[in-house]
């Protein structure tokens, strides 16, 4: 395989085995338009959330306004957990929503001990989507995850997604979320039966 066909199924997410350090364009960033996008977030308060959405919504100075409603709860029988529910902003380029997530993550984790996002895909065989905050980096400004079984590298500052190694198996998502962040997902079916809070805000985005 040539050069140009390597980097052709790098932008198209194929995999290939020399995918690490492989930063594709804002175009092939993952897609999580079609997933249901949460947080679930420990060691937090839901006064704190509300505050810290607020005050994230407040230094967004981008031209593009667009009102976004936040629902959020503790989990009924483990509330030392909250879900934050994100919104899907179909309107918006992929890769702005991505990087919203993500900058979210790393906003609300200030206040938090653990925490990590969780996108579900609509449709049963698209790819699950998981990342969390990279808290070996000092200045707590990246995440790191795994998207369609591929690990992969977020920096805040110059927007920066990188992919990682190609992993020789699949990830074990429960063993990595009850071992490292010390949560059951047998837990998600308690979002089910959440009461949950709002806050609704307005956020800015920059023309992609």
């Amino acid at each position: 395989m040539n050069t140009s066909d390597t980097n052709q199924n790098k932008e198209m997410g194929q995999l290939t085995p020399d995918m690490a350090g492989y930063r594709p364009s804002r175009e092939w960033w993952p897609d999580l338009t079609n997933h249901r996008k949460i947080m679930l977030l420990h060691g937090i308060t839901t006064e704190q959330i509300d505050k810290l959405l607020k005050e994230y919504a407040d230094i967004c100075c981008d031209v593009k306004k667009v009102p976004a409603a936040f629902y959020y709860a503790r989990l009924p029988e483990h509330p030392e957990w909250v879900c934050l529910e994100f919104p899907n902003f179909e309107k918006i380029h992929h890769a702005q929503n991505f990087e919203t997530y993500q900058n979210l993550l790393l906003w609300v984790s200030d206040q938090s001990d653990r925490e990590f996002c969780l996108a579900l895909p609509e449709q049963q065989n698209g790819p699950l989507f998981f990342s969390t905050v990279d808290r070996k980096n000092p200045y707590r400004d990246s995440t790191m995850g795994i998207y369609a079984d591929r690990d992969f590298y977020f920096t805040v500052p110059g927007g920066i997604f990188e992919w990682g190694p190609v992993p020789e198996r699949g990830f074990h998502y429960a063993g990595y979320m009850q071992s490292v962040l010390g949560f059951d997902t047998k837990l998600l079916a308690e979002t089910g039966r959440c009461a949950w809070e709002k806050t609704e805000v307005v956020l800015n985005f920059g023309e992609e």
